[in-house]
């Protein structure tokens, strides 16, 4: 095992770059859970949540790794305060009822050389629905405290009304304020303590 700061941990499986085994937890300061949404039919609205963590367990059959994460929807932030309150609202994640939303995964497989897609149960505004990842495996490295440390790349696209968010705010000409599927994007970094 190589201890020194920025050694590579990673291994081949089948011919591709794959994160060592291991137990991982998410590093929150270091994970970017970002959205957007069309606005208006012609732009789009970017946001993120500042607030996750969760585990990776990364087993020697990849098939067989899992992730749990949990997002705390008040942490939501598109960097415009009045969006950000009509967001967190009654009108959409309402999140005076609904404080979290998590991610199970239930099964995981590799589609393309390198690229896998991982399934799981996604909880958001009390409903629960299937949701596949499409996960890049970015690499692993010591850091400079000498723990572990896996990166990710991993997209979706969720569908509002799916999860009950069907408030629709509508212009004057009759077009939707915010478009109906919502693009996921995580750029994840997880470490295993020495």
């Amino acid at each position: 095992m190589n201890d020194r700061p920025g050694g590579d941990h990673s291994r081949i499986v089948n011919h591709v770059l794959a994160p060592p085994v291991g137990t991982f937890d998410i590093d929150p300061v270091h994970t970017f859970v970002a959205f957007s949404a069309q606005h208006l039919v012609v732009g789009t609205v970017r946001g993120r949540f500042e607030a996750v963590q969760g585990t990776i367990v990364v087993a020697d059959d990849l098939t067989e790794s899992s992730v749990e994460v949990s997002i705390e929807t008040s942490s939501l932030t598109t960097l415009n305060p009045v969006r950000d309150d009509d967001l967190r609202s009654e009108n959409y994640l309402d999140v005076r009822h609904y404080p979290t939303m998590t991610f199970r995964s239930t099964a995981a497989f590799e589609s393309t050389a390198g690229v896998w897609q991982v399934t799981g149960d996604l909880t958001l505004h009390g409903v629960t629905r299937p949701v596949e990842l499409t996960v890049r495996f970015g690499g692993a490295v010591t850091d400079a405290s000498g723990n572990v440390r896996i990166a990710f790349h991993a997209h979706a696209s969720i569908t509002r009304r799916d999860f009950g968010l069907t408030f629709e705010l509508l212009k004057e000409a009759g077009g939707l304020l915010v478009g109906k599927d919502i693009a996921i994007d995580i750029d994840a970094e997880a470490i295993r303590p020495l």
